[in-house]
């Protein structure tokens, strides 16, 4: 017997097992009939075997597994070690890698770095327990692979994966790894018409002359003529070898290439099952793959075949329930060891990062070279690093890439994890203002998605989408950089008087005097890609838009500082919004996440936007691009030939100014003191055409200039001069031809506002006549005038024009007064944004009433001829400039007193009073007297210990008003002014008369007195 079995061990050595001595051996065991004892033999010839021979006693006990001579549960009682302890030993080898794992990236105090690296190196190596590699069942199971023996090594796999052992290590991996190559060659072949042939076929050593046997016989998987029948077996061992495949790049290659196959669109056999070999055996076995671009490139082809929420939730399963240490008893070791190597690895690299180009390079290779297996690590340490440092968001972000598209859509699923953080407060401990944290990761993400468009854009904005709708206005914050950073839509919180004044200019004036960088035309393009469809934009608008209102009254803000800072976000933000939506393009065209149409077929008529609950000041705000562009269509172009589109409701020709679908569907206002041409008029005009900033693009083609002279004196460098030259020069070309167009175009404007100006309020009958002011205050200004800077001054510079243009029905006198008397005290209700506006507002509005008051020529040429400082609505007497110094006097009065009070209250009011005040220097105060009251409630506020943003600004506002002192007047001078210049004049002839003209000039002060009532 033992002669027998010697033979047919070498005869398996030195041949297939279907030779013909094998079999004439096997039929020969067949007939000494041994039964049970054979197991019993093949045990003790286990037990006894020395080292060398192991593998052919295993090739034999194969054989007679596949003859059918023994059978597996009768063997494996005699296989040492059992199953127990093979357990054990696997259990203690994954207990010293975890050990390891956890320390890694720690320094002992104890013990040398000699030592330390040492240890860990001793580790590393230990792949797998010393003994495993020589164990009988191990030897049996990579001889069984190598026979294509599926069925005989399936239970043999599961009884160890069961008993918590080791399921496959070293040979026996390898053999697994080709047994899975050779059941997808069918279907690879299929795949590629020329077979590509990334690496030969893998020959264990020790055994040269074994074959697998002949085509015909080995091949079972042959036949597999379905994707089901092929996922029968592939899922088994793709299972059985888990990690284990990330020791073959070739065959994680050639699976990423048929999952990229199944999970096509036109082709949906099989792609329930490649959705499970992708997030359970593809992905974690990245982890451990050594660093190979191109596999990694593969892998990425296959996972964007999926939609980006799919996607998410792979990498989610990727992830688990944590990363690196926290993983480490959760995860397979090997996965967990090699994340915690990683996270060191992407610490390290991360020190050295600076604002550097050079440097950047050299930390992005660094930082790409981990990130290709373990992106989740990376990006986690990348985003713990930018949520504590913000100055590390701008080199990070030039440190990305070298990185591969599959880790630039991981830390797009990152991004969106970490804002969705529920465990961290996104306030600071005060409850008032934004925490770091969040700041630092929604300035990244702006900053992100404008270097690197391309990655994956609509799973953050569905996901804002929803916590807008659960009320979470913060997250504002995270759209605010999006639409300023990706969109090219900044906005400035705080204005200088000069950049208030190029408000009023084109683009090119805009971008140079605020000093915005230019826009990527990529990243705009992509952004246009995510909300200019009509599934995003508009429920975007209405999402904002509604914001407003739940922070006030649903929202739960304990503070009233944070709640103004999120009713001025909510603002700024559907700001920005407008203006890129109304940048969109002129032609619907059809992109990779759905149809991206122009604003006109976006955005529906205010009817249905007040349907959608938005408010009627935001619905015309949000139409006034397209009014502006069907008014200028229809002044340069007969009616006939405006587009017009097979549906009505997508016409730009619903959007002229003078057509009756867009009057029949102005909001409803309960006043007869307006008309909807005035209201019409005021909503779709912008500071753009109603004023030209002459001076402001003289200013700045000035500097222009010098900064020619001094890139010829301080460029060396000729290239670079002549650039330098090129650019400033074509700058100016631009100021030039845009201040040429705007003059052209406001003197359109001027002209149709000539024509106009007997009809805007001419059709108002006379008893509603006084209730003109208080209609445009409540209907026009009021709703306006805190939207933006721009809309601030359009609204003074407005009424302004309506003056000079001598409007009928429009008292300027009745205006200014219900202006100072009800505006002014919007400051108790105001935000910070509001106030500057109202700031803005009140100074533009103030400039031509001081100057009048100081110059009599200016203001018998500007104010005193016109027809609206009528002592009446309709009156030929004009009021006197005595009779408009006193009631000067009186508006002055009137802001002291509310400023006084506000300050005196400066833990309510004083912040908005303060930014109103600021804003005003210059034309309030004009009285010494005054001002010394201001300057001793400012004081005391200085000394105040809390409120310091307040105590700053008030410091601030004391410097302004102590410089502006030589400017001041007594009131007394002033008094002594007017007396005189009444003196001069002529006294009337006769009692009556005189008493008719007394009444005149007292008429202006009851009218005023009656609004005041």
């Amino acid at each position: 017997m033992d002669m027998v079995l010697s033979s047919l061990q070498h005869s398996c050595m030195a041949s297939s097992t279907t030779s013909p001595t094998i079999n004439a051996l096997l039929k020969l065991l067949e007939q000494v009939k041994l039964g049970a004892s054979l197991p019993q033999i093949l045990g003790f010839k286990f037990q006894n075997c020395r080292a060398k021979m192991l593998t052919s006693l295993c090739r034999l006990t194969a054989t007679l597994l596949s003859a059918g001579a023994i059978a597996v549960d009768a063997l494996l009682p005699h296989l040492a070690p059992s199953m127990e302890k093979l357990a054990e030993t696997t259990k203690r080898h994954a207990k010293k890698i975890e050990d390891a794992s956890r320390l890694a990236g720690t320094v002992s105090l104890s013990h040398s770095a000699e030592q330390d690296a040492s240890q860990t190196t001793a580790v590393s190596r230990c792949r797998y327990p010393a003994e495993g590699l020589s164990l009988p069942i191990v030897g049996i199971i990579e001889a069984l692979l190598w026979d294509r023996r599926w069925l005989l090594v399936r239970p043999l796999l599961s009884c160890l994966e069961d008993t918590g052992a080791l399921p496959v290590c070293g040979q026996s991996r390898l053999a697994l790894c080709s047994m899975l190559k050779f059941a997808i060659s069918p279907l690879y072949c299929k795949l590629t018409p020329n077979y590509l042939q990334f690496a030969t076929r893998w020959q264990p050593s020790g055994i040269p002359l074994v074959h697998v046997g002949s085509q015909h016989r080995c091949r079972t998987f042959d036949d597999i003529a379905s994707v089901h029948r092929l996922f029968q077996v592939l899922e088994p061992l793709c299972c059985h070898l888990h990690v284990g495949i990330a020791s073959d790049a070739s065959l994680v290659t050639k699976l990423a290439r048929i999952i990229k196959y199944l999970l096509r669109p036109r082709d949906a056999r099989g792609a329930h099952e490649a959705k499970r070999l992708l997030g359970y055996v593809i992905l974690p076995a990245m982890s451990i793959l050594s660093v190979n671009p191109g596999c990694v490139c593969e892998i990425w082809a296959a996972t964007k075949q999926l939609p980006c929420c799919e996607r998410h939730s792979l990498y989610s399963t990727w992830r688990g329930r944590s990363l690196e240490r926290e993983s480490v008893g959760t995860k397979h070791f090997e996965v967990a060891e090699a994340e915690c190597k990683a996270g060191y690895h992407a610490r390290q690299s991360l020190k050295r990062v600076a604002n550097d180009k050079k440097n950047s390079k050299h930390v992005g290779r660094a930082l790409a070279k981990v990130a290709h297996s373990n992106p989740l690590v990376v990006f986690r340490v990348i985003l713990s690093q930018v949520e504590s440092y913000g100055n590390m968001i701008q080199p990070i972000v030039e440190s990305l890439g070298f990185v591969s598209p599959l880790a630039l859509d991981v830390l797009s699923y990152m991004l969106s994890s970490h804002l969705a953080d529920t465990s961290r407060h996104k306030l600071q401990n005060d409850g008032i203002n934004i925490a770091h944290w969040f700041q630092h990761l929604s300035h990244f993400t702006g900053v992100y998605y404008r270097a690197f468009p391309q990655t994956e854009l609509q799973a953050l904005i569905e996901f804002l989408m929803l916590r807008l709708e659960d009320g979470d206005s913060l997250y504002l914050l995270v759209f605010n950089e999006l639409l300023a950073r990706m969109g090219g839509c900044e906005v400035l919180e705080d204005l200088s008087d000069a950049q208030i004044g190029g408000l009023a200019g084109g683009e090119t004036l805009r971008r140079e005097m605020l000093a915005f960088s230019k826009a990527s035309k990529r990243a705009v393009s992509k952004l246009q890609e995510a909300l200019c469809t009509p599934s995003t934009a508009i429920p975007i608008l209405a999402l904002v838009a509604q914001q407003r209102g739940y922070s006030l009254f649903k929202g739960k803000v304990n503070h009233v500082k944070l709640l103004g800072q999120l009713f001025d976000r909510c603002q700024m933000v559907l700001v920005q919004l407008v203006d890129f939506l109304s940048r969109s393009t002129a032609h619907s065209t059809v992109t990779g996440t759905g149809k991206k149409c122009p604003y006109f077929e976006l955005l529906p008529d205010l009817c249905k936007m007040s349907a959608l609950h938005i408010e009627p000041q935001i619905a015309l705000h949000a139409a006034r691009p397209l009014i502006a562009e069907a008014a200028g269509a229809h002044r340069k172009e007969p009616r006939a030939k405006i587009p017009i589109s097979p549906d009505s409701g997508s016409s730009l020709c619903k959007w002229e100014p003078g057509g009756k679908a867009l009057r029949s569907s102005l909001p409803a206002r309960d006043c007869g003191a307006l008309s909807s041409e005035l209201y019409l008029v005021f909503w779709s005009l912008s500071l753009y055409d109603i004023t030209v900033p002459t001076r402001e693009y003289d200013a700045q083609i000035a500097l222009i200039r010098s900064k020619i002279n001094v890139a010829h004196r301080e460029f060396l460098e000729p290239d670079r001069r002549k650039k330098e030259m090129a650019r400033c020069l074509n700058t100016i070309n631009s100021l030039v031809a845009e201040l040429e167009f705007q003059k052209h175009h406001y003197q359109q404007i001027m002209t149709d506002l000539e024509a106009q100006r007997n009809s805007l309020l001419g059709t108002i009958v006379e008893d509603q006549r006084r209730s003109i002011s208080e209609a445009l205050l409540e209907n026009c200004i009021m709703p306006r005038v805190t939207i933006t800077p721009e809309d601030a001054l359009f609204c003074a510079i407005f009424f302004k024009q309506l003056h000079s243009l001598e409007t009928t029905n429009f008292s300027s006198l009745q205006y200014y007064d219900r202006v100072v008397k009800d505006v002014f005290p919007v400051i108790y209700c105001a935000t910070d944004q509001e106030a500057r506006c109202l700031g803005i507002f009140l100074r533009a509005t103030f400039e031509p009433l001081t100057h009048w008051r100081f110059d009599r020529r200016r203001y018998d040429m500007e104010a005193g001829s016109k027809l609206g400082f009528s002592v009446a609505i309709g009156s030929a007497s004009r009021c006197t400039y005595e009779q408009y110094c006193t009631v000067f006097t009186k508006w002055h009065d009137k802001i002291t007193k509310v400023a006084l009070h506000s300050l005196s209250h400066y833990k309510d009011h004083g912040r908005a009073c303060l930014l109103v005040l600021i804003k005003l220097i210059g034309v309030y105060p004009i009285y010494k007297h005054v001002s010394t009251q201001l300057l001793g409630l400012l004081e005391a506020i200085q000394v105040q210990e809390d409120m310091k943003d307040v105590q700053a600004m008030a410091k601030r506002y004391c410097t302004l008003l102590k410089k502006s002192e030589d400017t001041l007047v007594e009131e007394s001078l002033l008094q002594r002014d007017i007396l005189g210049s009444k003196a001069q004049v002529p006294a009337p002839g006769t009692k009556r008369q005189a008493s008719a003209a007394n009444k005149q000039r007292r008429s202006p002060k009851v009218s005023l007195a009656r609004d005041q009532e």
